[in-house]
């Protein structure tokens, strides 16, 4: 077992050499850099470094010290300044080449080494090891011009077309490529990968005047990372909500990723650790024990982190005083085996004191399948933010005059992604169907159809939708900002073959607009018979009879809409969710 302490060093010299806004930067690390040798060392040297300094980033040195408790075979670890090998990819710790090296030395870095004087210059390549993206982010932030020009030059010479049908193709690869991740993620994670034969508690020294919780409870929220999507919307949503005067919260991502959310986090965490930038996966869970030693975390909540579960028994040997618990949406089909539900169950229940269902039919699943005791879930329901989902709050108008859509036209809309799970051809389909009917029965108004989404599918959706150029159905790419999208639209079609209790159907009610979904997963729970239509094939049918009264009557249509918003203003107020949570963590803690 190693359980040695590792301190960081900084000589005379260097520490002489600081800038002042950096001397104040290193007094607030989470790791102790001090002048004297003390047992383990690693050297804290810099060249270079401009007055500014990285913004909330005090886990510098920490992270930095795992990078070489993870790889005993490597000098250093340097951070560049300025200079990048490519921005767009997720950071991550790689071997530099000479020229990379050459260009990391011209322009600035900070350094950890094993060894008091590392001369960069005459170390041998596969010795160091140096993080993707620069530290400091600014208008001079240098890319290294080898792992960018064959593209750019390829880039050049295509058409505006051209690059637009690459784009939509990278889209759907991309789009591809997180389907192939979720089937991962929805299989039992291997235990061999993860689990190590040797005990390892590394042990940093870490600065307790930067480190400090008072009288707050330590949480660690685990997420696989922090990108736009339902199940992520909540976790950021939780970790904003929670009582900052009660709970320290730390939170770690464990996918690479470019995690684009964390500057809504940034701000109400004590830090947040994405692994992948740092670690490779068989020291992950050494990270989470140590993290959860150093911390005293006394809550682990875990929200689809694939790594976090395979921690839990290495976390477990040392910490069975943790209450862990565990958030589940979705009981996902073949060829995902039932999903993260299925797999956790199976191999981790042990590990698990409490299970977060967010729908009645998840618990239930649970008690069927698995003979998970009854106390052991809590139904909390995810609903929305009534205040922010408010259609008085949103001018109306914003999607239409986007797009030239007239304000008399009846505007029919899916928001998705344009996935098999989706099945957004049977919206095609629909809308042919209500097409079709409209022009018979000498409807007056325009009727548009309109898709906010991307992904594999695009290119089968726009061949169906040239095969019927009498039907106008446009496609949007996704948008962050929903909000113009559900004030515009006088009714939303849904037709997925499977969901949990999906976030539209709860922003679409509180925003006023009628949703019509399959009757999947738990849409039963929020939604009344009339909305909800049969998960069979043929289903562009019974979608187009099921709209057709709410289309033709608009009295019908807008009273609809104002008792959906009342039911969620009612039974729904996300304010419920977070004072239920509260209480759970609270009953938790004190067993």
């Amino acid at each position: 077992m190693h359980n040695s302490e590792n301190h960081c060093v900084i000589t005379q010299e260097q520490q002489a050499d600081l800038p002042s806004d950096w001397t104040v930067f290193i007094a607030r690390q989470t790791i102790l850099l001090e002048p004297e040798i003390q047992g383990d060392c690693f050297f804290f040297t810099h060249k270079n470094l401009l007055q500014q300094t990285p913004p909330r980033f005090s886990t510098l040195l920490e992270q930095m010290s795992w990078v070489l408790l993870a790889h005993p075979e490597c000098e250093a670890v340097i951070w560049p300044l300025l200079t990048s090998s490519n921005a767009k990819e997720p950071l991550a710790v790689k071997t530099p080449d000479r020229q990379t090296v050459n260009v990391i030395l011209e322009h600035g870095y900070v350094c950890l080494s094993r060894a008091t004087a590392v001369d960069l210059l005459k170390q041998l390549p596969q010795t160091i090891l140096y993080f993707s993206h620069a530290l400091l982010t600014s208008n001079n932030t240098l890319e290294l011009s080898p792992r960018t020009s064959l593209r750019q030059r390829f880039k050049n010479k295509l058409t505006t077309k051209q690059k637009v049908c690459l784009r939509r193709q990278f889209n759907a690869l991309k789009e591809l490529l997180t389907v192939i991740r979720h089937c991962y993620g929805g299989k039992a994670p291997t235990l061999e990968t993860s689990s190590s034969t040797q005990i390892i508690r590394h042990q940093l020294a870490l600065n307790p005047d930067n480190t400090p919780v008072r009288d707050r409870i330590p949480i660690l929220i685990a997420i696989h990372w922090l990108e736009l999507g339902g199940a992520e919307k909540f976790a950021i949503e939780l970790i904003k909500r929670l009582p900052k005067e009660e709970y320290a919260i730390y939170v770690t991502t464990d996918i690479p990723s470019l995690n684009d959310w964390s500057s809504e986090v940034v701000d109400h965490v004590e830090a947040i650790f994405h692994l992948p930038s740092f670690l490779p996966v068989h020291m992950m869970e050494n990270f989470y024990e140590y993290l959860i030693r150093t911390r005293n975390i006394r809550l682990m909540h875990i929200h689809h982190a694939a790594r976090a579960y395979e921690s839990l028994f290495h976390i477990r040997r040392f910490h069975p005083q943790l209450q862990v618990i565990d958030t589940l949406h979705i009981i996902e089909l073949p060829p995902n085996d039932g999903g993260y539900v299925e797999s956790t169950t199976r191999h981790f229940e042990p590990f698990i004191n409490h299970h977060h269902a967010a729908t009645h039919h998840l618990k239930d699943f649970w008690m069927q399948r698995w003979q998970v005791p009854e106390d052991k879930i809590s139904v909390i329901y995810l609903n929305v933010d009534s205040d922010h989902f408010d259609p008085d709050a949103v001018k109306p108008g914003q999607l239409r005059q986007k797009l030239n859509i007239p304000d008399n036209a009846i505007l029919i809309g899916f928001l998705g992604r344009f996935h098999r799970q989706k099945q957004p051809l049977e919206f095609v389909k629909t809308a042919q169907i209500l097409q079709q009917r409209w022009t018979e029965t000498k409807q007056t108004a325009p009727l548009v159809f309109i898709m906010i989404g991307s992904g594999i599918l695009e290119a089968e959706i726009n061949k169906a939708i040239e095969k019927t150029p009498e039907t106008t159905i446009l496609l949007h790419p996704p948008t962050q900002n929903t909000l113009p999208v559900y004030k515009d639209c006088d009714i939303l079609m849904m037709p997925s073959e499977n969901e949990g209790l999906a976030l539209v159907t709860y922003e679409s009610m509180s925003m006023q607009t009628p949703i019509f979904f399959t009757n999947v997963g738990a849409q039963d729970e929020l939604l009344q018979p009339e909305f909800l239509v049969e998960n069979r094939k043929p289903m562009a049918k019974k979608f187009a009879d099921a709209i057709w009264p709410y289309l033709v009557n608009s009295e019908k249509r807008q009273q609809t809409g104002v008792e959906m918003r009342n039911y969620i203003l009612k039974h729904h107020r996300h304010e419920q969710t977070y004072l239920q949570f509260q209480a759970l963590y609270q009953k938790l803690l004190e067993q």
